[in-house]
């Protein structure tokens, strides 16, 4: 793998995210792009997805395609933090540190998530980690980041190579029936031209088309547009509840945020200084302290008439 200057390293990084879905029956290449898209906002994006079978569940790295402008082609190391890489050690902290910015990626279970910030502020909260085993990943197989277009040839590629193959098999074994074979042929290459515009066609649906395929996977959605978001302000998240319909949060996000950090939260999030004056409280659903409603008095009950 190329080294990467420190401005493509940052460019491909600072707007990287990772999740995990449930693994189930339908397209799951399809649940993970629609998912990735409402998080970063654009259906156009390189996407890396490994499927863990024992476990029925689905990891994968996302990010805009224009972070990879200067970068025709993009491997990341930190792909061992997903099952089925061969260097994959289990749950930890895979780390991979830059010039200016440094990244890990926290594989905790069935959950993982990519956090970006300076190589100051990464190796500080590094040295807080006690449940974790931290892995520096530099020297780790990398594995490819792959663009949707660049999935569009893959798949074409595939099918023109199955198709000459076949057809150079079927020309040796038919030489002297030179035309038959070459009638067959034709059929053969007419028959997945149009297989391949069938599957372009589904590709492009699912693409142009926001159908969350579950219920669930709005949730995991929404879930990765507030973690995405907290994460690139550099805060975190206290505490997150999604229960019948009704989300609930409180995040911890620096004092230097602007409004509209909390206003891309959605309405009805307040904010408040919180006890450490570097921070700022922001809740969605859970009073802060100093917006807690005073409880009224129970009105007097009226005099009674003296008999």
């Amino acid at each position: 793998m190329p080294t990467l200057s420190p401005s493509n390293f940052d460019s491909a990084y600072a707007h990287m995210i990772a999740g995990a879905i449930p693994l189930h029956s339908d397209d799951v290449d399809k649940t993970v792009f629609m998912v990735a898209q409402d998080v970063l906002g654009t259906a156009q994006m390189h996407l890396l997805v490994a499927t863990d079978v024992a476990n029925a569940m689905v990891y994968y790295f996302a990010a805009p395609s224009s972070a990879f402008a200067s970068i025709p082609l993009f491997h990341t190391p930190l792909a061992a933090a997903l099952p089925g890489h061969p260097h994959h050690r289990g749950d930890g902290v895979y780390f991979l540190e830059g010039v200016n910015l440094s990244v890990a990626v926290e594989k905790r279970r069935d959950q993982i998530r990519l956090i970006a910030n300076s190589s100051d502020v990464m190796r500080q909260w590094l040295a807080d980690q006690n449940t974790l085993p931290v892995i520096a990943a530099d020297d780790f197989e990398p594995w490819a980041m792959e663009s949707i277009p660049g999935a569009y040839r893959r798949i074409a590629d595939g099918i023109s190579l199955r198709t000459a193959r076949y057809a150079s098999i079927v020309a040796g074994l038919a030489l002297l029936a030179y035309f038959v074979a070459a009638i067959g042929t034709s059929v053969l290459n007419a028959a997945a031209d149009s297989g391949n515009q069938r599957h372009m066609h589904a590709v492009n649906e699912a693409i142009t088309r926001i159908d969350f395929v579950s219920p669930l996977s709005q949730q995991v959605a929404r879930l990765q547009r507030v973690s995405a978001l907290v994460v690139r302000a550099g805060g975190w998240i206290d505490e997150y509840e999604l229960r019948n319909g009704t989300e609930k949060f409180v995040l911890m996000m620096p004092a230097w945020i602007t409004r509209d950090y909390i206003d891309a939260l959605g309405p009805r999030v307040e904010a408040d200084q919180s006890t450490d004056e570097n921070l700022v409280r922001v809740a969605l659903g859970v009073p802060l302290p100093g917006t807690t409603p005073v409880p009224r008095a129970a009105p007097a009950k009226p005099l009674q008439p003296r008999k």
